[in-house]
């Protein structure tokens, strides 16, 4: 029947019906208006008279090759089951119908499983006048059959296994014991092996335990197509998918078996099928079954054992799971407590038991305060990011603590739960407060290093001051007390960080107040000074060389920055910059080129090496009103 045309649609056959009676063949005719299937009609001796079109397109054979002769002449062979075939042979010398399900060779060798359910025919006295037999192909039918069956059997059954040997034997049993099946091995691999390994197998028979031996002692590498060596497991492994060979140990090219071919041509096995087990990072194992060369549905193989190979990786992961959570378990430095969607503590691991005694069959809420509110809170998943929340629990003696509390769900475990991690903080606290016993220390030892450098730095500035008022050279005085400038410049820089809590950095707004109004004082009081400064923090290694820098601009600004008879007006500017800050110093005195003492001193001289020395941009300009000079500073902290 063409697909897609009603079975009813179909006209009278056009076979010729040998012997027959007009009422047979009007009844024969009806039964072929409405079957596709394939119909046949016998004598009394079970010889051929007539056949339809479905018998034509279920077998291959033409009328002409089959009247006259028998139907298991014809369509049965040496794989046919003979208990079946003895049961056809009763019914048709007794004259009963018969319905069974048997294995029938088609043109061409092909085999199918095919239902028959027959009747006999008589006439007006009763007397027998033959059979007709309706045929239909039960080979899909049966092999989703057995696949449902066969994955249900092992579904349940792996619900019970504990380990993965135990589970892997079972696969291979049920399968062996599958359709017509002749053997099932497992083989297992890890990330790090360069090969499969074997596991478990079974056979159907004793006829396939030496290709079991075999196997058994044969590992397979890694490959993407068939060679030699590598056969049906290796290459399901390095493609992650199913590969069927059929006559596979004709095809030897060294011309002799192997022995597993020769154990497979023992074992009546011309089909091997090998299937991955996939799991989360690729393949974990290589299911493989061996069957008869024309195995009815054997194209179906892969079909058949994906839905076992499914169920076999989701058992090995959970496992892993279950495993790598009882180890975690055990181990977790933690409190966990396993609790039940009532809120009962059903483990408890050693921490557990250590923090709060004996907690199994105990409400969560006996021991963490807010118990009740963290079950009713949805709980992310085992392995998830989860929240963490400070709780009071209650010790075994009664006594409570502050606690880090994270609830998880999870079905590790066997059963939907919760897991709830609980952490002492105790032990933390001390630390915290121990640690911020000894940083207050250490604050204050620093402080006190910078107060006394700070000391030491302005008694020497003091010395060199008195030693400025021994001498007699004005010269010899002024440098003196530029020294003495310069070194009160650098004790600055330590009486701010002595001021600050912070002692890596200083504020160079606050410390350019400081120097600016220190030498104002000392070198040109009656000078105009304005400052004007951006919030920049730097570092006391950058702070430093600034300031020397800084206080050489200043002390030239206050002593030549002003015109013959009349104040200086000095201006500094503290301001950001893209790459760090920088300060500005501008003068109301004559032009750098023309005022002599700015030039070849050893401020000048101090000044370059330490613009150098901080990698600075120094500029220098002349304004309506004066002099200015900026200096650009790269800041470590940004």
């Amino acid at each position: 029947m063409p697909p897609g045309e009603p079975a009813s649609t179909l006209v009278a056959p056009s076979y010729a019906l040998v012997g027959a009676p007009a009422r047979q063949l009007e009844l024969l005719t009806a039964i072929a208006r409405r079957t596709g299937n394939s119909v046949i009609v016998t004598d009394p001796t079970g010889r051929i008279e007539w056949v339809n079109e479905g018998f034509t397109r279920m077998t291959g054979l033409l009328p002409e090759e089959v009247l006259g002769r028998h139907p298991g002449t014809l369509l049965q062979g040496p794989d046919t089951d003979r208990n079946t075939r003895a049961q056809m042979a009763a019914a048709i010398a007794l004259g009963v119908p018969f319905d069974v399900v048997v294995l029938n060779y088609m043109k061409g060798g092909r085999q199918s499983w095919v239902r028959i359910e027959a009747e006999p025919t008589r006439d007006e006295l009763g007397a027998l006048t033959g059979y007709i037999a309706l045929e239909t192909d039960v080979t899909a039918q049966r092999v989703a059959e057995a696949r449902e069956a066969v994955t249900k059997r092992i579904s349940d059954q792996l619900l019970t296994c504990d380990s993965i040997e135990r589970a892997a034997q079972m696969v291979v049993h049920e399968l062996s014991r599958t359709l017509d099946l002749r053997t099932a091995q497992i083989w297992t691999v890890t990330p790090a092996q360069p090969h499969l390994h074997y596991l478990a197998g079974a056979c159907a028979d004793n006829s396939g335990q030496e290709w079991l031996d075999t196997s058994a002692s044969k590992t397979f590498a890694r490959g993407t197509e068939w060679i030699v060596g590598v056969g049906a497991p290796g290459v399901a492994w390095g493609t992650a998918a199913p590969c069927i060979k059929t006559d596979f140990w004709e095809h030897d090219s060294r011309g002799q078996l192997s022995r597993r071919a020769a154990a497979a041509k023992l074992a009546g096995i011309r089909t091997v099928c090998a299937v991955p087990v996939l799991g989360p990072e690729g393949v974990i194992a290589v299911v493989e079954i061996g069957g008869s060369h024309n195995y009815p549905g054997h194209e179906q193989l892969p079909s058949l054992v994906e839905r076992v190979t499914r169920h076999f990786g989701a058992f090995i992961v959970q496992l892993q799971s279950r495993r790598a959570f009882e180890a975690l378990f055990r181990q977790s430095p933690d409190a966990l407590l396993v609790v039940d969607t009532g809120g009962l503590v059903r483990r408890a691991n050693a921490r557990a038991v250590a923090l709060f005694g004996d907690s199994v069959g105990r409400p969560l809420a006996a021991l963490l305060a807010g118990g009740e509110a963290l079950l009713d809170a949805e709980a992310p998943a085992f392995g998830e990011a989860v929240p963490l929340r400070q709780l009071t629990g209650t010790h075994a003696d009664a006594t409570r603590f502050s606690a880090e509390v994270a609830i998880s769900s999870t079905t590790a475990t066997g059963a939907p739960s919760n897991i709830v991690s609980v952490r002492d903080l105790t032990e933390r606290h001390e630390a915290e407060e121990a640690l911020r016993r000894s940083l207050a220390e250490k604050v204050t030892l620093v402080q006190e290093v910078h107060h006394r450098v700070k000391n030491n730095l302005q008694i020497i500035a003091s010395l060199v001051s008195l030693q400025a008022a021994d001498l007699e050279s004005e010269a010899a005085r002024a440098a003196l007390r530029d020294t003495s400038n310069r070194i009160q410049s650098m004790a600055l820089v330590h009486q701010q960080l002595y001021a600050n809590d912070n002692l890596a950095r200083i504020v160079f707004g606050d410390y350019t107040r400081a120097l600016c109004t220190a030498l104002h004082v000392s070198l040109a009081p009656d000078a105009s000074l304005t400052i004007d400064a951006d919030f920049v923090e730097t570092t006391v290694e950058c702070a430093v060389p600034a300031g020397l820098i800084l206080n050489e601009l200043l002390t030239n600004a206050f002593k030549y920055g002003h015109a013959p008879g009349q104040p200086s007006v000095v201006r500094v500017r503290i301001e950001k910059t893209p790459e760090g800050f920088a300060f500005v110093v501008s003068d109301s005195g004559p032009p750098f080129g023309d005022e002599p003492a700015r030039k070849g001193s050893i401020g000048q001289t101090l000044i370059h090496a330490l613009v150098r020395q901080l990698r600075a941009k120094r500029t220098q300009t002349r304004t309506e009103t004066g002099n200015e000079l900026r200096v650009a500073i790269p800041n470590p902290l940004g």
